[in-house]
């Protein structure tokens, strides 16, 4: 009960938590968004504002963690207010309310299915499931090869020298790239396009294969 029946500057001090938790969530959301996978982020040295993508996710778990429990203070404060709102709601414009209930869902279901396809997109592109292959030709570039294969190791799958396919992607398509160094990396420092660079890694492939 004392909670339900907490002062003013009380609510104030959970709504002003609640609004900067927030807020610090959002940041780091997007910080995780951007950054690159981890084993990249550390070779790289990625950092945002300041801070390494470990530190991002630490401060993103534990900011996670205080959201609950403040949300959790938030609502046992306010369960009784909002209570008697919904019912005063439901007395004076029951359709509105209903609408604002239903808005409420199809807003939280539709966010639900673009975060599930932006997700599941990422996803498939680490993981292996999406993969470039040039017409007529047997190269086919994965993004688990992305994400686990060296430059070097790429060329000896194809049977390829490892110093041409360097020189070709640095002559035909701009991309500076060293034998020992992650497929992904190498994407990341030219700032490629996933789907791009597996393009350019099948095309450079077979040019040199054509060329041989």
């Amino acid at each position: 009960m004392m909670w339900k029946s907490a002062p003013a500057w009380f609510r104030g001090i959970i709504d002003l938590a609640l609004s900067v938790v927030f807020a610090l969530i959002a940041i780091s959301g997007i910080a995780l968004y951007l950054a690159p996978s981890g084993r990249i982020a550390e070779t790289l040295g990625w950092t945002f504002l300041g801070l390494n993508k470990d530190t991002w996710t630490n401060l993103h778990t534990y900011l996670g963690f205080a959201m609950i429990g403040i949300v959790a203070i938030h609502l046992i404060v306010g369960f009784n207010s909002m209570i008697t709102m919904l019912k005063m709601g439901f007395k004076k414009a029951k359709k509105k309310t209903v609408v604002g209930l239903v808005l409420m869902t199809l807003i939280m279901t539709g966010g639900y299915f673009v975060f599930g396809a932006l997700t599941g997109e990422g996803e498939s592109d680490h993981e292996g499931t999406g993969s470039a292959v040039i017409s007529n030709s047997s190269v086919e570039i994965t993004g688990s090869m992305l994400k686990s294969y060296t430059l070097d190791q790429l060329a000896k799958a194809y049977d390829v020298p490892v110093d041409k396919l360097v020189a070709v992607l640095k002559s035909d398509y701009g991309i500076e790239a060293q034998p020992d160094e992650l497929l992904e990396a190498i994407e990341v420092k030219n700032g490629l396009d996933r789907e791009v660079f597996k393009e350019y890694l099948a095309e450079a492939i077979e040019k040199i294969r054509n060329n041989s």
